[in-house]
């Protein structure tokens, strides 16, 4: 009996190192950062950017926000029923119990169990309500009450609300209030609060987030100190920082200020995306919580008179939105009368036809990598990117998701050896590795570091591990080759 108890309990060891080292497996191939992508409810009616939940890659991000909810009676609403639980997609039959793009996220993550669904609730054309409900405690419990339920019935992982925006903003229609500065905290703890609830109720960690704007005008009409204590993440909106609301052709989403930007002093030095960043961290939010957003599509004009190539030239005629498969493919076309050209000081391209006058402001695979090496070097969360439609060429691929993707998982493993936690691969971590063998001491001071210092990934750390960081930090070889 004693032996037959032994062999079970070496059995259960052997079948828990096993599925240790699946999902160690697994685990490899996730990017050091989060890759947030919104999915658009109305691409399902839109021609030339047809997209469906088994369009989106789902190996390349990590979060999906389903856009969007509505409120409705003082709670969460569907928009479009027949696009999100009605419409028949793939396999479902009559009896499925919830089809449409709903009934999709659901079985596409059974097969990615990694990836986070949160249904984000407002954007520009939902956002009327956002004062009221935010307005009491018994709204604010109500609205959250609601969200609580349609994530469990609709299986979400979490909420991301995007109230556009409070105190002022947003459509005319927007029902705005002075008090929505303190409001908006209030019911961002209030979701919090009901969100941890059903968490322990349901034995898991459902996730709370916003969209965040990036003008400062905006931003002073919220409290990110307070209200990021309720969050596991921001998604700063850093893109339109120009757009058909005007009649000068400037940056959509511009990395860094262009000293030669003829705008007005305060404009010229905030409207980029490092002046949004570093005010957001400077008002207390922390950098780790922070996701830089990327438009995946361009913002144009035509007849434009002025400029250098059209840039800071002005037009009366702005043209609507563009996804950047489309943009790509005014550059490629045989024969195109657009030249693209690149703004060194905002790290920014953009599109010239001079015989029509026509620029646009968009990102391109140069810029976006630039906005990966800031995000890592300046240790930010991760990247949102607005929308994915934008990236699906009329070929298929992800042009733009598989930059991202590629620079967080080289990133991801260029950490490996940073077994003390710093960001930073270096001697440091040479000493507390020789330290840990030498059983100095008997842990790392990284929660992550017993496995950021298996170099090899044999299961274990010794002079192997030892001998592939030296030989890293001398520069004898290149990179950690993380298998």
């Amino acid at each position: 009996m004693k032996r037959t108890r032994v062999l079970l309990v070496l059995s259960i060891i052997a079948l828990l190192s096993l599925l240790s080292e699946v999902s160690y497996a697994k685990d490899a191939s996730l990017p050091s950062k989060r890759i947030v992508g919104y999915f658009a409810e109305w691409n399902i009616y839109i021609e030339n950017s047809y997209y469906e939940v088994s369009d989106i890659p789902w190996d390349k991000i990590t979060h999906i926000n389903y856009a969007f909810a509505k409120i409705e009676n003082g709670k969460i609403a569907i928009i479009d029923k027949w696009a999100a639980i009605q419409k028949p997609f793939g396999d479902d039959t009559w009896d499925t119990p919830i089809k449409g793009h709903f009934g999709q996220l659901i079985k596409y993550k059974k097969q990615y169990p990694n990836v986070k669904t949160l249904i984000s609730v407002g954007g520009w054309t939902e956002s009327k309500y956002f004062s009221d409900v935010a307005l009491t405690e018994e709204s604010r419990s109500l609205f959250a009450d609601s969200c609580v339920e349609f994530i469990r019935t609709y299986q979400f992982d979490g909420v991301d609300i995007d109230w556009e925006y409070p105190v002022s903003g947003g459509m005319s229609g927007n029902i705005k209030r002075p008090e929505d500065k303190k409001n908006f905290t209030l019911l961002l703890k209030c979701l919090r609060e009901k969100l941890d609830a059903a968490g322990a109720e349901d034995g898991k960690h459902y996730l709370l987030t916003i969209a965040a704007p990036a003008g400062s005008y905006n931003i002073n009409n919220t409290e990110p100190l307070e209200y990021q204590k309720y969050l596991d993440f921001v998604n700063i909106m850093t893109y339109d920082y120009s757009g058909s609301w005007e009649n000068v052709a400037n940056h959509l989403s511009p990395l860094y200020m262009n000293p030669n930007d003829p705008s007005y002093p305060e404009r010229k030095e905030k409207f980029n995306v490092d002046w949004t960043i570093k005010e957001y961290i400077r008002l207390g939010v922390p950098a780790d919580k922070i996701n830089m957003g990327i438009p995946y599509y361009a913002a144009g004009w035509e007849e434009i008179r002025g400029g250098v190539n059209g840039l800071f030239g002005t037009s009366l005629k702005p043209l609507d939105s563009t996804p950047f498969h489309i943009i790509n493919g005014l550059i490629k076309s045989p024969g195109t009368d657009f030249t693209r050209y690149w703004d060194e000081y905002a790290m920014a391209p953009y599109l010239w036809n001079p015989l029509t006058a026509t620029f646009y402001s968009y990102e391109d695979e140069i810029s976006l990598k630039n906005k990966c090496d800031y995000v890592i070097d300046n240790n930010l969360g991760g990247i949102m990117i607005w929308e994915l439609s934008g990236d699906y060429p009329a070929r298929g691929g992800n042009t733009l998701t598989s930059i991202i993707y590629d620079s967080f998982l080289k990133d991801k493993n260029e950490m490996y050896g940073d077994v003390n936690g710093d960001g930073k691969v270096n001697s440091s971590d040479l000493a507390v590795l020789k330290r840990y063998m030498l059983r100095v001491i008997s842990d790392f001071p990284s929660p992550e570091g017993k496995k950021l210092g298996d170099l090899n990934r044999d299961g274990n750390i010794n002079s192997t591990d030892y001998s592939i960081l030296k030989r890293y930090i001398l520069k004898a070889i290149e990179s950690i080759p993380v298998n």
